[in-house]
């Protein structure tokens, strides 16, 4: 364990999506839980491994749709998904995104989570594509957005369901800054280690209080609501739109 700055943290174990931990396992909550308890971890840094950052929720093969239909109601997948994301959203140590690669759909707002996003100056994309296959998010990655974005950026992001090259990333509200290679690495763990130099409980407070009303907004959802966003999933143009971005995906 490094003795000084920030705990190097990587979820994604290869080029899948790093939200496909939450996917599928609850994780990467028990690392976070760990890392929150743990008084030498003093930030966490959150990265992807290869070509993604995260692309967000599998789905060719991670999500029941029979079950979604079935039921009516969000099933674990997105219930993994909003856990997860609460979990980065009120981690009450400094949590910095380390964007080099892909973020696409529930792999942006996972990023969109985090405190302070830093990126590659490179080539990768980033985007909220759900209206384009189909889909539509939980009301926790909703309020996310509103956090962090102006409605002009969220808007650009949703609506228009395109993924922008890396360079558009700053613009778009999806990084703080873009950095060039040669310093990349050196400058996010040393923005991590002054962030997570300051007195913990000032830093825990301050973030409680500026995430308090959207986490208020995520934990009133109702049942109704959940339930409209499934129906999304399951219209007939939702599951054409969905069977044809496979089908790109695999060719």
């Amino acid at each position: 364990r490094p003795q000084r700055g920030p705990r190097r943290w990587c979820p994604a174990t290869d080029t899948r999506p790093a939200a496909r931990e939450c996917h599928h396992t609850g994780a990467p909550a028990r690392p976070l839980d760990d890392a929150r308890d743990d008084d030498a971890v003093r930030a966490v840094v959150l990265t992807g491994h290869g070509r993604f950052f995260s692309a967000g929720l599998d789905l060719r093969g991670g999500i029941d749709f029979q079950a979604l239909s079935s039921t009516g109601t969000p099933t674990d997948p997105f219930l993994r998904l909003s856990s997860c994301l609460l979990t980065f959203l009120c981690f009450p140590k400094p949590a910095v995104a380390m964007l080099r690669g892909h973020a696409i759909a529930g792999g942006l707002i996972l990023l969109l989570a985090c405190d302070y996003r830093l990126g590659l100056d490179g080539e990768y994309r980033i985007g909220l594509n759900e209206v384009a296959i189909g889909a539509s998010f939980p009301k926790a990655a909703f309020e996310i957005v509103r956090l962090r974005l102006t409605h002009q950026q969220a808007s650009e992001l949703l609506l228009g369901a395109a993924l922008y090259p890396a360079a558009q990333a700053t613009r778009l509200g999806a990084v703080d800054e873009l950095l060039p290679a040669a310093s990349f690495d050196e400058t996010v763990f040393r923005r991590a280690a002054r962030l997570g130099s300051f007195p913990r409980s000032a830093y825990a407070h301050t973030k409680a209080a500026l995430v308090a009303e959207t986490i208020a907004r995520i934990e009133s959802e109702t049942p109704e609501e959940a339930q409209r966003t499934a129906a999304v999933w399951l219209s007939a143009e939702s599951v054409t739109a969905r069977a044809t971005q496979a089908q790109k995906l695999s060719s």
